[in-house]
């Protein structure tokens, strides 16, 4: 069991204070000594959760105890019972005696009562709380706290029990006296005008709803001015004495009038020279004359005294906890030695050990210690001593064996020159002995290292502005002590004056702030004039308010460091230009590379294109001089078929430029909404003829297939060229499937194919035959390269596939593995409008024109080149209409502005002056809105196509063309609406 409670959590004070109300509340609700203290012992017993709390009252020989009053929750009641004291323990019943509160935690373990557990047995208790009454400077009776179960008792349920044992003790002798004195009153009336308190009998007035307004003294006692300063005060209302006076009064006097319940209680009344009374007030006469007797005494002095004492108390406490003090209490003259908790603490001892002079304070000394502190303790009990104890000590935990260094102090009081008693604290000073050891050892740690290290260390003393420095400052920069002026001038003096600038700055910015780590390098003078790289630390120590007091450091050389620090610097600059060197070598070497892949590039693109023509012109100028060796011998029947021969060349020419424009992205296409299915369908004939009866052709269609805006004869070339490799990688035959997909490519698998995100519509062409390697496929879509023998192949075919596909805003993809055949994938974006469900059949070109009814009108043909210009001149007169020529947009534009009649603009694209085919077509438009305008180019000019599409009232043609198909198309263009 605790004596010394720990400090009590906020809640645990809320929770006594309340209990502490409810006992108050309960003990001034009764005048009756038994209801109080069966009150009290039901209240204790509940809060402490016991199995029974009562009083018992000590016979006059002080062997029984008469059980008065008995709650119990748990235990059975031994309310009216007698018992004898010894039967439980002689050894607790003295301790009772000597007015110590007795606590058992279990009484069968307990030496004191171990011997007599039966007599415990008897009444179910195993742990007991057992606290003294005395009065008159007997033992008159106990409060008792038992449980049938062992429990430890806790200092606060200790000091709880002694409270209520004290406040019942006071509340049940006033309940007595208040008895006895009701028992007298009428005897003892007369004595009221001689005793010193005062006494009056009021009549009570109450307002319309039945609250006490007001009271008139009927009759006061001699006593009564004295004690309240009233004159005359028979007949005199007190509003009229005090307006101010608190309402309390008046509510107290109209309460008892009106139940006729005497009151007993403190009240302050402010208005009477702020005093304080405690007044008992009861009903006399006939309860309808609302009459009160007042019986009331002055309680400023005390109830000021107790303030002063309860602030004093309060002071003490706190001040005891936040010192961590231990209190003890030593009576010579009893032998007894009382201990707090905190002073058990610094014993080694645990909470609530029993403690002595000799077994607890003697034996927990340090045995260097015990003596003198033994002769300390005798000194202040000397009645001619100074009667102060003051002491240092060490002890050693009796329990736990840890050392600790305690300052005691204290005072001894007499009774004459007896001691009776030694008070005071002890304080643990453990701390700050070991704190001044460490710092003494510390000191000279210093000391001796200061000697031992080459660094230079200072101790600045801020306020007086005084420096010391240790023994290097003399043997490793050269500076004899002499010579050293012991302030922070000198030392700033001898710095590098590039640095003193900025190390005075960051210093002093550390000491004149909060911080109090300081470092920085800077160059520091010899003695001899050089200067050594330093690397200087500093700690400036505060007081309490935070003022710099003294800075502490020290300053090491590290020049050395420093300068294998600027070697390497120079090497790194050193690397670093060899490295800028050597990658500039590199980038030119690479751009040579680059530049010498694109002329080998450049040279095989030319040189196939060479070859190719060349074997076209052979035919071509072959084929003239015939037909004019010929035509001079006079044989023109055979020149037919050298004509024949001739316009076969020039077609494999148009088809060889075709195919480069293809691939360069530049051919011309006529786009629009197709489905890519009715489009297989639609030549699955022509390519079963093509790739033979030797290989089967597969075709799947799926439905709700997209559609996509494509030139649909492209489409159908690029299709017919996948099929007819796909044949020739297939020699023995096999098995060609063609099939349509929608597909939704994310972001990723967009990147993988080089497209945007979105949806496609995807034809794949996949064959069983021989597989590429994938060096092969690295080169596929390259011009003129072709794995097929010499003759066979012009190496165009994929690439302009790959042309067509990227100009169309598609991809093409190539999945294959040697010996496991090919799949090519045709990406193709889908259209965005309604699906198409008519495809573009392309017009047949070079079959005989019938014969055509002749045209009026009038055509403008601007062309740079003065041979296709004589040529569509002609085709133009021939069928019919009148002729105007321009050489360039300038002069187009001249003609233009004629005011000449204009039906048909025939227009190159690329032109000479500064103007292109499509800007004379719509300077044309501005001024002839129903004009027909027909582009004649080589390639598909972006001039030209805008966005890709071409407005209704104007057509395009790519050369070279067929003469009867350009006449074919202007009858087109001009039968148009």
């Amino acid at each position: 069991m605790s004596n010394e409670p720990e400090r009590p959590s906020h809640e645990e004070l809320l929770e006594r204070q309340a209990f502490q109300l409810r006992l108050l509340d309960a003990m001034r609700r009764s005048d009756d000594a038994e209801d109080i203290l069966a009150a009290a012992a039901q209240l204790l017993g509940e809060h402490l959760a016991a199995g029974r709390c009562g009083f018992a009252t000590i016979s006059e020989d002080g062997t029984r105890a008469y059980l008065d009053a008995d709650w119990s929750s748990s235990l059975p009641s031994l309310a009216g019972e007698t018992r004898v004291l010894d039967s439980f323990g002689p050894e607790i019943i003295a301790e009772l005696r000597l007015g110590r509160t007795l606590a058992v935690s279990d009484s069968d373990i307990d030496p004191r009562t171990r011997a007599f557990a039966e007599g415990w047995r008897t009444i179910g208790s195993r742990a007991l709380l057992v606290c003294p009454i005395f009065r008159e400077g007997r033992l008159d009776s106990v409060l008792y706290v038992h449980d049938a179960s062992p429990r430890v008792w806790t200092g606060r349920e200790s000091l709880q029990v002694q409270d209520v044992a004290l406040r019942t003790r006071d509340a049940v002798d006033r309940a007595r006296s208040e008895v006895a004195l009701r028992s007298s009153e009428l005897r003892y009336r007369s004595l009221f005008n001689s005793i010193d308190a005062g006494f009056c009998v009021v009549e009570v007035v109450f307002d319309d709803d039945g609250k006490a307004s007001d009271y008139r003294f009927i009759e006061v006692n001699d006593s009564f001015e004295a004690y309240t300063g009233i004159a005359e005060a028979p007949g005199r209302w007190m509003r009229e004495i005090a307006p101010a006076h608190e309402q309390h009064w008046f509510d107290l006097y109209g309460r008892v009038a009106k139940t006729g319940i005497s009151e007993r209680i403190e009240l302050p009344a402010r208005q009477l020279a702020d005093r304080w009374y405690a007044v008992q007030a009861y009903r006399v006469d006939d309860p309808a004359r609302h009459h009160v007797a007042v019986l009331f005494t002055d309680l400023t002095v005390r109830r000021r005294t107790e303030r002063a004492l309860e602030r004093s108390r309060e002071e003490l406490e706190l001040a005891v906890r936040a010192a961590e003090l231990g209190r003890f209490d030593y009576r010579p003259r009893e032998g007894t030695l009382t201990w707090d908790d905190r002073c058990r603490e610094l014993f080694g001892l645990s909470p609530g050990v029993s403690v002595s002079y000799e077994t607890a304070f003697l034996a927990g000394l340090h045995p260097e210690d015990r003596d003198r502190a033994d002769r300390a303790v005798a000194a202040s009990l000397d009645p001619d001593g100074s009667h102060h104890f003051e002491v240092e000590y060490r002890t050693i935990g009796i329990e736990d064996g840890e050392l600790r260094h305690i300052s005691a102090h204290g005072l001894a009081f007499f009774d004459g020159r007896a001691p009776v008693r030694l008070i005071g604290t002890v304080q643990d000073v453990t701390s700050d002995r070991e704190a001044n050891a460490a710092l003494r050892e510390t000191g000279e740690r210093l000391r001796l290292a200061g000697r031992a290290t080459n660094d230079a260390v200072w101790d600045w003393d801020l306020r007086a502005d005084l420096v010391n420095w240790n023994e290097a400052l003399t043997h490793a920069y050269g500076h004899a002590p002499e010579t050293v002026a012991p302030t922070g001038e000198w030392w700033l003096a001898q710095i590098h004056p590039d640095d003193a600038t900025r190390i005075h700055d960051s210093i002093f910015q550390v000491i004149a702030g909060q911080d109090t780590d300081w470092s920085d390098e800077y160059r520091f003078r010899r003695a001899d004039g050089s200067y050594a790289d330093v690397l200087d630390r500093g700690y400036v120590i505060r007081d309490e308010a935070g003022r710099p007091q003294r800075m502490v450091g020290a300053m090491q050389d590290v020049s050395a460091r420093k300068a294998v620090e600027r070697q390497l610097e120079e090497e790194r600059r050193r690397l670093h230009d060899e490295v800028v060197e050597t990658a500039a070598e590199r980038d030119r070497a690479e751009e040579a590379l680059r530049q010498s892949q694109k002329m080998e590039a450049v040279g095989q693109l030319t040189g196939g294109l060479a070859h190719d023509f060349n074997n076209l012109l052979a035919g071509i100028s072959g084929a003239l001089e015939m037909m004019q060796t010929r035509i001079a011998q006079g044989r023109t029947g055979e020149l037919e078929k050298y004509s024949t021969a001739a316009q076969g060349a020039v077609r494999r020419a148009a088809a060889l430029t075709h195919r480069l424009l293809a691939f360069s992205r530049r051919q011309t296409l006529a786009p629009m909404p197709t489905n890519v299915d009715k489009l297989v369908a639609g030549i699955e004939d022509m390519v079963r003829r093509t790739v033979g009866p030797h290989v089967e052709v597969q075709t799947s269609s799926h439905g709700g297939l997209w559609s996509t805006l494509v030139d649909p004869n492209q489409l159908e070339n690029a299709l017919l060229n996948l099929c007819i490799n796909a044949r020739d990688a297939m020699p023995d035959g096999g098995l060609i499937r063609i099939s349509s997909a929608n597909v939704a490519l994310s972001a990723q698998q967009a990147r993988e194919h080089d497209l945007q995100p979105g949806e496609y519509v995807e034809l794949s062409v996949a064959d069983t035959g021989t597989g590429m390697a994938r060096e092969v496929v690295a080169r596929a879509f390259d011009p003129f390269f072709t794995t097929k023998p010499i003759g066979e192949g012009t190496g165009l075919g994929l690439s302009m596939i790959y042309g067509f596909a990227r100009q169309s805003g598609g991809q093409i993809d190539i999945e294959t593995e040697p010996g496991c055949g090919t799949t090519m994938r045709l990406y193709l974006p889908r259209h965005a409008t309604l699906e198409a469900s008519a495809i573009m059949v392309p017009v047949l070109e070079g079959e005989p024109a019938a014969e055509q009814p002749r045209r009026v009108g009038r055509v403008l043909v601007v062309d740079d080149e003065p041979t296709v210009r004589m040529l569509v001149v002609e085709v133009v007169e021939e069928l019919g209409y009148r002729v105007l020529e321009a050489q360039d947009g300038p002069s187009a534009i001249r003609v233009i502005d004629s005011g000449q009649p204009i039906d048909l603009l025939v227009t190159d694209v690329g032109l000479p002056g500064g103007m292109n085919g499509r800007q004379i077509a719509d300077a044309a438009l501005t001024r002839l809105p129903s004009l027909k305008v027909l582009f004649i180019t080589g390639y598909a000019e972006q001039a030209v196509m805008g966005s890709g599409q071409l407005a209704k009232n104007m057509a395009i043609m790519t050369k070279p063309f067929a003469m009867d198909a350009l006449a074919d198309r202007i009858r087109e263009i001009a039968d148009q609406p």
